[in-house]
């Protein structure tokens, strides 16, 4: 099955993370394709793929991300099934 995910929130320390870069976060986390067998192996993938952390809550439709290359913003993402 093939996912997309949708940004519902970036959270950062307030002066380490530009609206520029917000912007290219989420237009980015929001074109990206993962094919998986379940929603939870998505986000495990889509962690490795931009160098993140991903959070113990995970559930199979929404996980926290943590992105260390970014001064550590978590970035709250919901899954969207695509075929």
């Amino acid at each position: 099955m093939i996912y997309g995910f949708e940004v519902e929130a970036i959270q950062a320390r307030k002066g380490t993370l530009p609206r520029e870069e917000r912007n290219d976060i989420t237009a980015y986390m929001t074109t990206v394709r993962v094919e998986a067998e379940e929603g939870k192996k998505a986000f495990r993938k889509l962690a490795s793929q931009v160098n993140g952390r991903l959070s113990r809550d995970c559930t199979d439709r929404a996980a926290t991300i943590t992105l260390p290359d970014y001064g550590s913003c978590q970035i709250m993402l919901r899954l969207r099934a695509e075929a």
